[in-house]
């Protein structure tokens, strides 16, 4: 096991103490890499010396990544060890008495339930940062391979950013856009870069399948050249497609669901309509269904987005979000490879968890996918949704942003299925979203949540058309640019009009779907 630095929060040991061995293997016996969290008799966190002792920012609970095994030191008596890897297997739990001066040893075992990379299905984040802070513990590439593995996240996108400075992190871990060379052939690091607004006017973008880096990397930061609210993030996200990347928007909404604060995705729905942007992060460190807001207008106005998920972790801060505490699962097939994960992720063959696992079925299509029906018809959606160790509620067939059936889970709260008829009159688009309660294994959510991207049924030719919805964009675009017009971060009249110009171009998509056309 690789550790940057000895940190963490063991408790004074006091008294007579035992040591305790633990291998963390798969159900073939093969070592594996895993979440762990270790209690002690008097309910004290351990961590062995050398790891890092890290704590959720929505809980107490101290864990440390380890990889094969693990040895530490602890009081006398019960000491429950736990680990987690991922939503694919089954967390292992044990518990084992230490004795004075003895050393006792313990084989954890970790059973995958379902193997997803198996059928083409492969797990990633789309927003994690290595180093996010100055002065603070520094990752390295090691410890990013060890996290990746022991949240079982397939591909690992490590952003390139600047935080409330103008100091731009990891710069020289970036390889063109192609898996640093710690990569294995299940689990890739790719070095990428993410554009940050720093003043909260436009929001920020994950850059992913990228080969070369972008600059500026910032702007609205107070202190520094790039002080001004421009460029807009459209012409950061234009650079982005212009070298066959995909761009994604992060943080649309805040905690509490309402969409209206700092760091939300602003622009998000201008760059959409004008096709600089592929996906939002509908899960991530937020009241999903206030992700989901303006992602159903969007959708309802016509337009296709991948949903995605990031955790925006700052991996060397020991107290923060988890990498992969929400994934988005991508079907890239086999074997897999950067370039595939990111074509099917641009192409919307994804869903999205923080411990479920859904799929969807219209008529044999999958997520992504399109049917084109030459009037109004029938088709035939099959649902699913299994979660063995985190209970959800309830499973929902969503159309065009309305829940039009829903299903209840077994007695467990492990699965539920819908084999819906559904009647399309008019062009639709169809997802599932799965909600449950809070949950301890859910680190970085406050509610268990899950949602595919759409499959789009399209009748004569007719894109989705929900003027209402149109007319909401419409009005936060209005708001934007209010915003815009009264911001002191301007150096020229000229720069202010040509943001201007450029949001009244994609509010004009929205406002002639708004009108009917």
């Amino acid at each position: 096991m690789v550790a940057s630095a000895a940190t963490g929060w063991p408790a004074e040991t006091g008294g007579e103490s035992g040591r305790l061995r633990v291998r963390l293997v798969d159900e073939r016996g093969s070592p594996v890499a895993a979440r762990v969290y270790v209690r002690d008799a008097q309910g004290a966190w351990r961590i062995p010396d050398g790891a890092l002792g890290r704590r959720n920012w929505r809980d107490e609970a101290t864990f440390f990544h380890a990889e094969g095994s693990f040895q530490l030191e602890a009081p006398v008596g019960e000491t429950v060890v736990e680990a987690v890897r991922g939503f694919e297997y089954l967390p292992a739990l044990d518990t084992i008495n230490l004795q004075p001066g003895a050393t006792a040893t313990a084989t954890l075992v970790l059973k995958r339930w379902i193997d997803l990379p198996d059928i083409g299905w492969h797990s990633g984040d789309v927003h994690m940062h290595p180093n996010h802070v100055e002065g603070g513990v520094v990752m390295t590439m090691e410890d990013c391979r060890l996290y990746a593995q022991a949240e079982d996240i397939r591909v690992a996108n490590l952003l390139i950013s600047s935080t409330d400075s103008d100091h731009v992190f990891d710069r020289d871990l970036f390889r063109d856009g192609r898996p640093d060379s710690l990569s294995t052939a299940e689990y890739l690091l790719v070095v990428q870069e993410e554009f940050r607004n720093t003043s909260a006017m436009y929001g920020h973008m994950p850059l992913l399948g990228i080969t070369r880096l972008i600059e500026p990397f910032f702007s609205g930061q107070p202190g520094s050249d790039g002080w001004e609210d421009y460029p807009a993030n459209h012409a950061i996200a234009k650079a982005a497609k212009d070298q066959g990347g995909v761009v994604c928007y992060t943080h649309p909404a805040d905690r509490e669901g309402i969409p209206v604060g700092p760091h939300l995705a602003r622009e998000f729905p201008v760059d959409l309509a004008l096709g600089v942007v592929d996906a939002l992060d509908i899960l991530g460190n937020m009241n999903e269904e206030g992700g989901c807001w303006m992602y159903y207008r969007v959708l309802n106005s016509g337009l296709r987005c991948t949903a995605s998920s990031g955790s925006d972790s700052r991996m060397d801060v020991l107290r923060h979000s988890v990498s992969g505490g929400g994934k988005v699962y991508v079907q890239a097939g086999n074997p897999l490879t950067y370039d595939k994960w990111i074509a099917g992720y641009q192409a919307g063959r994804t869903f999205v968890t923080n411990g479920p696992i859904v799929s969807l079925d219209v008529d044999g299509r999958e997520p992504g996918d399109e049917i084109h029906l030459a009037g109004p018809g029938k088709v035939q959606v099959k649902a699913q949704a299994y979660s063995p160790f985190v209970p959800f509620t309830t499973l929902e067939l969503i159309v065009n942003g309305r829940v039009v059936a829903t299903a209840q889970p077994d007695a467990r709260g492990a699965a539920a299925r819908i084999d819906h008829a559904l009647v399309v009159d008019a062009s639709s688009w169809i997802a599932v979203r799965v909600w449950g309660e809070g949950h301890r294994l859910v680190v970085n959510d406050p509610r268990t949540f899950a949602h595919t991207s759409p499959i789009y049924v399209t009748v004569a030719r007719q894109p989705v058309r929900i003027p209402e919805d149109a007319r909401v964009v419409v009005a936060w675009i209005e708001r934007l640019i209010a915003d815009v017009v009264s911001s002191p971060r301007f150096s020229s009249e000229a720069r202010r009009a040509e943001v201007i110009a450029l949001f009244r171009r994609g509010q004009a998509y929205y406002e002639r779907v708004a009108s009917g056309d």
